[in-house]
């Protein structure tokens, strides 16, 4: 990861430069894979060598946080629910995980590049044809998110046998054992959510 680091920041200048060149490399070497269960897994060096560049958006947001700290970037997780608009009901299907960087006098910066490879995905884009979606997921955009956990991985929970790698989805052990939420017939939950009237 450090060698891709130092490869793709070379001759750049500059936190906001360096983290853009992190953001370009992750979309242009990356893939979205709907095979991936959920979110995915959130092993960088997984989803690049066992996965030539396949994933979700943990995979694909956990590749864009290890290359920006390997380049000297303050940089970490964010899981929570992205959502078009706000809406009341089940928002179950909006799990996703992007990432933010640390820019010197300006404060954490969201970055998306995992919503980039969705929208070339859904709307069948080559890369060179996307342009729009990265610039709208680079530094922002106006989507709904709600937070649930920055920077969890690894997280610890009480009673359960081994760390889980990050720490987004509900989690849950029985008789010892810690059931897979990805697996939806032995795990099953609802997320609501409800506007503040």
């Amino acid at each position: 990861m450090k060698a891709i680091a130092e490869k793709v920041t070379q001759g750049k200048t500059g936190t906001l430069e360096k983290a853009k060149a992190v953001y370009d490399w992750v979309v242009e070497n990356t893939f979205r894979d709907p095979a991936v269960k959920g979110c995915g897994l959130g092993q960088p060096l997984r989803t690049l060598n066992q996965c030539q560049g396949g994933g979700k958006c943990a995979d694909l947001s956990t590749v864009f946080v290890t290359l920006a700290r390997a380049a000297g970037i303050p940089a970490r997780d964010v899981y929570g629910l992205r959502l078009a608009t706000p809406k009341n009901g089940d928002v179950t299907s909006g799990f996703h995980c992007w990432a933010e960087f640390y820019l010197p006098g300006t404060g954490w910066v969201m970055v998306d590049p995992a919503d980039v490879r969705k929208m070339m995905l859904v709307h069948k884009l080559e890369l060179k044809d996307a342009g729009d979606w990265r610039k709208f997921f680079w530094g922002g955009d106006d989507l709904f998110r709600l937070l649930l956990e920055k920077n969890a991985r690894g997280a610890e929970l009480i009673g359960a046998p081994e760390k889980i790698n990050y720490f987004m989805y509900p989690a849950a052990q029985v008789d010892g054992k810690m059931l897979n939420y990805f697996d939806p017939a032995n795990f099953s939950y609802k997320v609501e959510f409800e506007l503040d009237k």
